[in-house]
């Protein structure tokens, strides 16, 4: 059985595909952070603040950013 919830006990689907919830750093495998540490945002912004603030599908690998209210 898999769980739907995210650490703040919501559930939340991609905004892209619409079939993933967003995962944060934590919930990732070592291959899914590989994939992670490839994609586009990481020209813009460090690992460190990605890990901490950003999330992702792990369907169709969109990220995005916390609001700046949320906890990592």
């Amino acid at each position: 059985m898999t769980d739907d919830t995210t650490h703040d006990g919501s559930r939340e689907a991609c905004p892209r595909c619409g079939v993933e919830r967003m995962r944060a750093w934590s919930e990732l495998d070592g291959e899914q952070r590989e994939v992670v540490r490839r994609l586009p945002a990481s020209v813009h912004f460090k690992l460190d603040e990605r890990v901490a603030r950003h999330r992702w599908c792990v369907r169709c690998w969109h990220e995005e950013m916390r609001d700046a209210g949320q906890d990592a």
